[in-house]
């Protein structure tokens, strides 16, 4: 018995069965939930939900199987299908890896690449190379070996379903509509031959008109690249899975009115599939199914990958024992001509200098020139101290007549009589008595020194009144303003 799982973002299927190159007996199949954010479009997100789904479903289901071939939609797992010259194993790789798209392989950082064919003519076969990133695979191996189970290949579920799928096209135009949780894969046939297909995402829920209008967009891009590619043939029916029955009719009562409605109809179970039962079943389980035609005579992924990681182990090896040396010797002799340069360098430049410092002009330039440096650093603090000297005198303010004259006039109009207590030069105050009949004179007088320009700040203590004249006096600090 074969085992093909196809693991999707929504759901784990299990198809157990034989399998041939063209022909594929069921013996039983079964679909179980995978929990959200655990896969997504073939990235395994979270590993240890993925590993007690897969071990779950052997469980339930009792499956004794322990190898199985993996089936995945993804763009991390790129498909190609190809003609070329007849050639086999690592020859026809190389070959593929060659005349691959450099665009379509840049996206890799780390690709392996397999095959397998498909028909071969009397010079060329046609071939479908498949290529994903080494850790990609390596994390599939894991995780089910993980569960002890062994993975036979990992194929792209698209192109097996187009295998599977042409056996039953005959020589007309016909377009196949493979729903899967979001993803809407469509296939055209024409000829009784795979032209093409496209991948688009659904975003309304089957069974509603939105979803029939997300349809009618598919079929229509699907002719637009058919007419683009001078394929002239109409459509002659347009096959649909992945839908339950009540969602069927649903999408056909919706498409009434377009003009190639009565060309569709749900997919039906192709002869080269037998089973005993679920036949009805069939489009929700199409890649699953898929997984279980022989697709021998290629090399699979993980064939590709165990000999390339085995070369790479051998170099890896050799380059391990080879670079440390090679590195150490590049080191020794950069390090030796390094000092050899520097030594002879510093002899030279040490050779001049001496010559130079000998000289009996350089010696008495050096005297004159200490000389004059000596000469410059006095003449340097004289003037120094002259500068600092002006400084401070243009800074002290001065009570100069114009100062006097201004406290008299402020005084005068007031009718007040101003004594002068003491100035400080260096400070710029100003102290002063000033002695009035009434407080309110004074207050005035005050009020006229504060608006004056040439003070700073004023200041001023509390009054005290002289019973002798009658007579209210109050101390005055005025800070002289600079300049």
């Amino acid at each position: 018995m074969s085992v093909s799982v196809f693991l999707s973002n929504r759901s784990i299927q299990v198809v157990i069965g034989d399998g041939r190159s063209k022909k594929a007996k069921i013996d039983r199949f079964f679909e179980d939930i995978v929990p959200e954010d655990t896969i997504l479009n073939g990235t395994v997100i979270n590993e240890k939900a993925l590993e007690d789904t897969i071990r779950g479903a052997w469980s339930k289901h009792g499956i004794k199987e322990k190898s199985v071939d993996l089936i995945l939609n993804s763009p991390h797992l790129m498909a190609r299908r190809i003609e070329m010259p007849i050639l086999s194993g690592h020859k026809a790789t190389r070959y593929i890896m060659n005349e691959a798209d450099e665009k379509d392989i840049a996206r890799f950082s780390d690709p392996v690449t397999g095959w397998y064919p498909l028909v071969r003519n009397k010079n060329t076969q046609s071939v479908v190379s498949e290529t994903a990133e080494k850790e990609f695979i390596k994390t599939y191996i894991k995780i089910f070996g993980a569960v002890g189970i062994k993975l036979n290949s990992i194929h792209n579920g698209i192109n097996l379903a187009v295998n599977m799928m042409q056996t039953q096209v005959g020589r007309g135009t016909v377009v196949y509509m493979i729903l899967d949780g979001m993803t809407l894969t469509t296939m055209l046939f024409t000829g009784g031959a795979y032209f093409n297909n496209l991948s688009t995402r659904v975003y309304a829920a089957p069974g509603t008109s939105e979803f029939a209008g997300e349809i009618r967009n598919a079929v229509s891009s699907i002719r637009q690249f058919a007419t683009a590619q001078h394929i002239e043939e109409q459509i002659s029916d347009i096959y649909v899975a992945g839908l339950n029955a009540d969602e069927m009719n649903s999408l056909v009562a919706e498409m009434q009115g377009y003009p190639l409605a009565d060309l569709i109809k749900p997919i039906v179970c192709p002869p080269n599939v037998s089973m005993r039962s679920g036949r009805e079943k069939f489009g929700s389980f199409i890649f699953s199914f898929a997984g279980l035609f022989d697709t021998a005579g290629g090399v699979t992924l993980l064939e590709a990958l165990k000999k390339s990681s085995a070369g790479y182990e051998t170099k890896k090896s050799v380059f391990k024992v080879v670079i440390p040396y090679v590195l150490l010797s590049l080191l020794l002799v950069i390090a030796s001509v390094f000092v050899l340069v520097t030594m002879i360098a510093k002899s030279a430049k040490l050779t001049e200098l001496q010559m130079y410092n000998s000289n009996e002009k350089v010696l008495a330039d050096a005297a004159e020139y200490n000389s004059v440096v000596r000469e410059a650093e006095s003449l340097g603090r004289a003037q120094g101290s002259a500068d600092l000297l002006e400084e401070y005198i243009d800074s002290y303010p001065k009570p100069d007549s114009e100062v006097n004259k201004a406290i008299s006039l402020a005084a005068r109009d007031e009718n007040v009589r101003v004594t002068y207590d003491s100035y400080s030069a260096s400070t710029g105050l100003l102290n002063l008595v000033a002695t009035a009949g009434t407080v309110e004179k004074i207050n005035k007088f005050i009020a006229n020194l504060m608006s004056l320009d040439i003070f700073e700040n004023v200041d001023y203590t509390g009054y005290s009144y002289n019973e002798e004249d009658n007579t209210w006096s109050i101390n005055v600090t005025c800070t002289l303003a600079e300049g």
